[in-house]
């Protein structure tokens, strides 16, 4: 199960193609009523559940299961 603002950062990155840079997460969660520091821990924990990957540094991507786990 997924929380609000894990939703929020899936949506986020499927609106840009699957692939974004934290600080591009941030400044989304920032304009959701989100404080900008939620994006690195929130994409750490998405990994962790197998949801993103990290391609890179500062980078994550949609894993292939595209985020619809709920």
């Amino acid at each position: 199960m997924l929380s609000e603002v894990e939703r929020h950062v899936i949506e986020i990155m499927r609106e840009r193609g699957g692939r974004v840079a934290v600080r591009e997460v941030a400044v989304e969660l920032y304009k959701r009523g989100y404080s900008p520091r939620m994006a690195s821990n929130t994409l750490y924990y998405l990994a962790v559940k197998g949801l993103v990957r990290r391609a890179g540094k500062g980078v994550y991507e949609l894993a292939e299961t595209g985020g619809d786990s709920r």
